[in-house]
């Protein structure tokens, strides 16, 4: 490289449908994030409550999905009756509960100390006061590990709306590049001589732009959350 430029991405930002598809896939990364890791530990910490109603028939009923599912045609015709396709809630409401993050997030509420929730029911605080005000602000570590999980799966997923989402302006962005990245290899196998020669480097270029654009977001927040990452990891680590 002879110097620095911005050309390809500039060139990028014009492709049609692209800054709608950006829009759509910040939008379900930072809902369903938010949203997943919410739950994931509300959920986490309630599965170690002994007053839960059936607490070990529930937490086994949600391990059980992580090793069965119905398949592609009956999740497509639940997402259906569900009113779920073409439809936004189709990418948040799918990943709310996921078995994963809440043993994560179990695994770490039960190394908490019993007593600072024992001391808060004797205050008088109730189950949501001791999880707003106790539980959430100590395990921070291990709901940045789940953020980051759930926010590289959010951002990076295209199967899901490559089946049930046919709105164009619902497409996230990894269908777009998607779409974009097979047309021009599809225009370099039609070009010949000279012309292909530059259709392959036009192709290329706008190829490295775009992965360079797609993965952005996530390089930005990794740095963010590095710190919650590493006590996250380390500490599921040791419970196994």
């Amino acid at each position: 490289p002879q110097q620095i430029h911005f050309r390809n991405y500039l060139d990028a930002t014009k492709i049609p449908g692209l800054l709608q598809a950006a829009q759509i896939s910040i939008a379900r990364t930072l809902i369903g994030t938010a949203c997943t890791v919410l739950l994931a530990g509300f959920l986490g910490y309630m599965f170690t409550r002994e007053t839960m109603w059936k607490r070990k028939l529930w937490y086994r009923f949600v391990v059980l999905t992580m090793y069965f599912n119905a398949g592609i045609i009956p999740w497509y015709i639940t997402m259906n009756n569900l009113h779920l396709t073409n439809n936004f809630l189709g990418y948040i409401l799918p990943t709310l509960v996921s078995p994963f993050y809440i043993i994560l997030t179990k695994t770490y509420v039960e190394s908490i100390p019993r007593e600072l929730q024992d001391a808060a029911e004797v205050d008088g605080a109730g189950t949501l006061k001791v999880f707003f005000s106790i539980i959430l602000p100590i395990i921070k570590p291990i709901l940045a590990t789940v953020a980051i999980f759930a926010a590289v799966g959010q951002w990076n997923s295209y199967f899901n709306a490559l089946i049930y989402i046919r709105s164009e302006s619902l497409q996230p962005l990894q269908i777009v590049l998607r779409s974009i990245l097979v047309g021009n290899q599809t225009m370099s196998a039609m070009s010949t001589g000279a012309a292909a020669v530059e259709a392959k480097q036009m192709a290329d270029l706008i190829k490295y732009a775009i992965i360079v654009v797609s993965s952005a977001p996530i390089m930005c927040m990794y740095p963010l959350v590095q710190k919650y990452f590493n006590q996250g990891v380390m500490l599921g680590s040791l419970k196994g």
